[in-house]
């Protein structure tokens, strides 16, 4: 009996430990989220920095390939313009949406006034008269827009933060080397480090692939159809696209309810999201997982509940990053006994050792 009340005194210590730890961390995600934001996109940008130059490296001329800095100094040149072009791409097109936006809201009072003479459903009509009159779209735009302007006020510091990651880039073996004397447990933080490497790079690689052949699409069925900026619901697509799950429903839906205003139309609010959503269907649900496999073996329940997770953590940063995050904690926890439960709950099938079998990394 005593061993047994023991144990189960074990069993109650270590939960409360496991919750103590996880109140920690949700406190200091959201208290210091504003310094945390920052730091993580910076890292994000250094990451793709970092696989840029890797890509800048087997360019050769002569036999001989670019210097680590001109690879360093191209591919953060390259980058910093990708996100200024992006950053103007969706601050030009808010502001002409928001500068068209009467026209738009005007056309979706026609189109509810116009259900004034169907019979019946006096409930209905009366609410969505009511709706009409107080449809104004141009503020949800214009704080958007200014949300967007608030985070370019911190791209200096995320730029700064980028640099000094490169910097210390050359100096990380060397004090892993310096930290971890042991050869055994250093290889197999390497070990780690390395399969934490190759199954995000795949995935965004993929991901990224994915979501430009949908945007693609997906504006060549918008321009036929003819609505309003396609390139910029194309762009959206494509970022969107990076959420799981939600994302792609939004991505198709936008467009379509836009489309509806423009054309005054609920048929065109239908064709449009049946034909942009065929797209998602065809690439996200056929050709992706053809591709990727099952290099991450997520848990789809796992990946919902991180992205609602972090949705409320960090909002619209948070979604992009949850699929990415749960990936690296299934890895890291895989490999310590008293975190590989988290690992097989979080995994697709229980089998940790598959993601890493996929990634042609040894077990």
């Amino acid at each position: 009996m005593t061993n047994t009340g023991s144990i189960k005194g074990l069993r109650v210590e270590k939960v409360a430990a496991w919750l103590i730890i996880l109140s920690v961390v949700v406190f200091c995600l959201v208290y210091f989220s504003s310094f945390l934001q920052p730091v993580v996109i910076a890292v994000m940008v250094w990451y793709a920095v970092f696989e840029l130059k890797r890509t800048l490296g087997k360019i050769s001329f002569k036999n001989r390939t670019l210097p680590n800095w001109l690879r360093t100094s191209l591919a953060f040149l390259i980058i910093l313009l990708v996100i200024t072009g992006v950053y103007e791409i969706v601050v030009v097109n808010l502001e002409l949406i928001i500068v068209r936006s009467n026209y738009y809201v005007s056309n979706f009072r026609n189109m509810l006034q116009s259900l004034q003479a169907l019979e019946g459903f006096d409930v209905v009509k009366e609410r969505l008269t009511q709706l009409a009159a107080e449809f104004n779209i141009q503020p949800v735009l214009t704080a958007l827009l200014n949300s967007l302007t608030s985070l370019a006020g911190n791209i200096f510091i995320i730029i700064v933060y980028v640099a000094f990651l490169l910097v210390e880039e050359k100096f990380f073996n060397r004090k892993l080397a310096l930290w971890i004397k042991e050869p055994e447990r250093r290889e197999k933080i390497t070990r780690i480090i390395d399969e934490i490497t190759a199954a995000t790079r795949k995935y965004i690689v993929v991901k990224t692939q994915m979501s430009v052949l949908t945007g693609l699409l997906s504006y060549f069925v918008l321009l036929i159809f003819k609505v309003d900026f396609a390139a910029w619901w194309a762009f959206l697509i494509f970022l969107l696209n990076y959420i799981p799950y939600i994302g792609s429903f939004f991505a198709t839906l936008l467009p379509a309810v836009f489309a509806s205003f423009q054309f005054q139309s609920f048929w065109m609010l239908l064709w449009v999201f049946l034909a942009v959503q065929l797209i998602q269907f065809a690439v996200g649900n056929v050709l992706e997982p053809k591709i990727m496999g099952r290099t991450l073996n997520l848990s789809p329940l796992g990946v919902l509940l991180a992205l609602t997770f972090w949705g409320i953590i960090w909002g619209i940063l948070g979604m992009f990053l949850s699929v990415p995050i749960t990936s690296i904690m299934v890895i890291v926890s895989s490999r310590f006994e008293a975190t590989r439960f988290i690992a097989v709950w979080l995994s697709e099938t229980g089998d940790i050792a598959q993601a890493e079998k996929a990634n042609g990394l040894p077990v």
